[in-house]
């Protein structure tokens, strides 16, 4: 399956509802080395993001889907992570702008600019135990996938997130308030990662099934 304007709707609300879902395990995960909350401001942000979209016209395109969600997302989510997160989001809808869809190479394309925009803009990198140890190896998996159909595109994509997330357990956070409990921040799940790995699942889900 493609990502279209008659569908992009639909997956930005199961999006919506993966982080409604996961929102007190997202903030166990945070209450370990952050505020405690990230879950319950992804969760929010989710919602504000899809009522967004739910204003658009019908037929809105994949871009403008995407785009809406972001600023809407950027707008709601507390902290540093807001614009972090809507960065990705808003990335993946850019590199449908041209072809009007998200298939293989836009999604590896989405992710590639998402990771180094990220970078960019919060200063973390790989190791630093941040949501960039999920996406940078979720973008070079899509890159290596993007002449393959989108399902294989994007399950490669949320597998290496995965492994990404479970790498975070033993890192010393680098970045953030987490930063300041230095070796006390090793043993625990990094949250952000962890919100970017099951969005990347949810999309992968949804191009499947």
């Amino acid at each position: 399956m493609v990502i279209t304007s008659e569908n992009v709707k639909e997956l930005l609300k199961c999006i919506t509802d993966v982080f409604e879902e996961n929102k007190e395990e997202l903030c166990k995960y945070d209450r370990a080395i952050g505020d405690g909350d990230h879950g319950e401001s992804m969760a929010r942000g989710g919602r504000e993001g899809y009522k967004a979209v739910e204003a658009l016209e019908d037929g809105a395109s994949v871009s403008d889907c995407f785009k809406y969600y972001s600023r809407a997302m950027r707008a709601t989510i507390g902290g540093a992570i807001g614009p972090i997160f809507s960065t990705v989001v808003n990335e993946i809808g850019k590199a449908a702008k041209e072809s009007g869809q998200i298939n293989s190479a836009e999604y590896a394309a989405g992710l590639k600019n998402a990771a180094e925009k990220v970078m960019e803009l919060g200063g973390a990198v790989p190791g630093d135990k941040t949501l960039v140890d999920a996406l940078v190896p979720a973008a070079e998996a899509a890159k290596e996938q993007e002449e393959k159909p989108l399902e294989q595109t994007a399950e490669a994509a949320f597998n290496a997130a995965y492994e990404g997330v479970k790498n975070t357990i033993n890192m010393q956070a680098k970045m953030g308030r987490s930063h300041f409990l230095r070796e006390k921040s090793v043993g625990h799940q990094d949250a952000g990662a962890t919100s970017l790995y099951l969005m990347l699942r949810t999309f992968a889900e949804f191009v499947t099934e």
